[in-house]
């Protein structure tokens, strides 16, 4: 594998300066084989598997492995140089760092050019929305003449790369002409400093609700995680005012940032929503886009406050935001045109979004419809969001099946039993609540029950295509499913 075309050269010894690091020459007895001062970083990776000739390997310490352990095979492969907590006995140079992990982002930003410099790079961090404000950003921009990518869930394994593919994606890009990119920024990636080092020139808040509890412990060691974004890095903060988080969000960004600009989700007025998308007023201009739902103002109204906060023309924004059509496993229609029924499916997976979700469905619904909800919870994370879940399940919709969502280790049985604990309102009894652990089954069961005028959520996966249970990932897309589903339907109406 070679290093992309892109990557420019740098020493290891400034190399080391740039990071704050400590030069360390190779270790005596190698050190008349080479001049290690004179060493050349051609890329950078912290996985000793994908390690190039040229390359600085960051031996990160991380929970279950030492990349220290794996220096000898990154040499092999052909690194450069060692980025090291503890100085090896190597025959490479090394720049000695008190954490490989916090030194990641600047060095990755460094051997990378400074990418962030060469186009707009706008951060979107929050509970809910990311993706499709990060898609928004991007539909409007580009209707505005502007190049624009996107980078997040919808293409990666996780929602924010690690800092060497964050920093080699966008000097790619900066290489071949975007303008702009817009990035996905979770509260994992802040936390573990996948974009220290970074500058933006506008990041973005949504929102801040319970989630991601297994790794963050409290909701105040959340909140400080997604405030990373908002201390110094970007040039405009863009918060939601609307959510207390926000609103003290927009306080400490003040001290920290040039322009802090407040918006809110009523900032779209006069909102219609219909199955065709919705519409309304922004800043006195008529809006409409394809987005389905209600909750999706507040969406739009992130946007487009910060296109404007950007520099594009309000009376270009406006007409711009019909270029917004619903993202993949966000409230996405996947009936057509000659089905009896709605059916949509959304990544929804903590209780606020659920809750959100199921009730803009519900007013697409008929005049007699009833809301299905298929649902279930993710194993081996936060468990304390399951009965929440049900509970907003249980005021929402009329009928629910709870069923598997990637259980990964844990029994799913149980983890229904503790989403269904609390759904103790309408549907403790009854054929309101159904519990069917295969999910292709579970889905098929709601879209073979639902009368016409219905509308049918499946949620949690999204735009997932894969399921995980005991330790084993197999193919599974929620969409594909219920296009099945949904074709046996026809069939049987015919």
């Amino acid at each position: 594998m070679s290093s992309p075309r892109s990557a420019i050269p740098i020493p290891v010894q400034r190399l080391a300066s740039e990071t704050g690091g400590t030069y360390v020459a190779p270790s005596g007895r190698h050190a008349d084989e080479m001049d290690g001062g004179a060493a050349l970083v051609h890329g950078i990776s912290h996985d000793s598997r994908s390690v190039a000739p040229g390359m600085l390997f960051c031996c990160v310490v991380g929970r279950h492995h030492d990349g220290h352990a794996f220096a000898s095979e990154a040499i092999t492969a052909g690194a450069a140089a060692l980025m090291v907590e503890r100085v090896l006995d190597v025959g490479v140079p090394q720049i000695a760092v008190p954490s490989v992990r916090g030194a990641l982002g600047p060095a990755s930003a460094a051997v990378w050019g400074q990418p962030w410099r060469r186009c707009a790079v706008v951060g979107v961090t929050g509970t809910s929305g990311k993706t499709t404000v990060a898609h928004a950003i991007g539909a409007i921009a580009r209707a505005c003449g502007t190049s624009c990518e996107v980078m997040g869930t919808l293409v990666e394994p996780h929602t924010t790369p690690e800092a060497p593919e964050v920093c080699r994606r966008l000097s790619e890009a900066a290489d071949a002409g975007t303008e702009m990119v817009v990035l996905e920024v979770s509260s994992h990636a802040l936390a573990l400093g996948r974009v220290d080092g970074a500058s933006f020139a506008a990041g973005v808040f949504t929102n801040l609700s319970h989630e991601h509890l297994d790794f963050h412990i409290t909701m105040e060691d959340y909140f400080d995680a997604k405030a990373r974004l908002f201390d110094g890095r970007c040039e405009i903060a863009l918060v939601n005012v609307a959510d207390r988080w926000g609103r003290r969000l927009a306080a400490m960004a003040t001290g920290t940032t040039g322009t802090v600009v407040e918006w809110q989700p009523s900032d779209i007025e006069d909102v219609t929503v219909s199955v065709n998308g919705l519409s309304g007023r922004w800043r006195g201009r008529p809006i409409r886009c394809g987005l389905l739902g209600r909750f999706n103002a507040a969406n739009v109204a992130a946007a487009a406050a910060t296109a404007s906060a950007l520099g594009f023309d309000n009376s270009a924004i406006a007409p711009a935001i019909a270029a917004v059509k619903p993202v993949r496993g966000r409230l996405w229609p996947v009936n057509g045109p000659g089905d009896d029924i709605t059916v949509l499916v959304d990544y929804a997976h903590k209780p606020e979004a659920l809750a959100a979700a199921l009730a803009s469905a519900r007013e697409l619904s008929g005049p007699d419809g009833r809301l299905w909800a298929v649902f279930g919870a993710g194993g081996d994370r936060d468990p304390s969001k399951r009965a929440p879940m049900g509970a907003a399940a249980d005021h929402h919709a009329d009928m629910l099946v709870l069923t598997s969502d990637n259980p990964r280790s844990e029994d799913p049985a149980d983890i229904a039993a503790e989403i269904a604990a609390g759904a103790g309102g309408r549907h403790d009894t009854g054929d309101g609540l159904h519990v069917e652990l295969d999910r292709s089954l579970a889905i098929s069961l709601a879209i073979e029950g639902a009368r016409a005028g219905d509308v049918v959520v499946v949620a949690g996966k999204g735009h997932e295509t894969t399921q995980v249970t005991a330790g084993r990932s197999t193919p599974f897309d929620d969409a594909i499913v219920a296009a099945d589903a949904l074709q046996i339907r026809r069939s049987a109406r015919q």
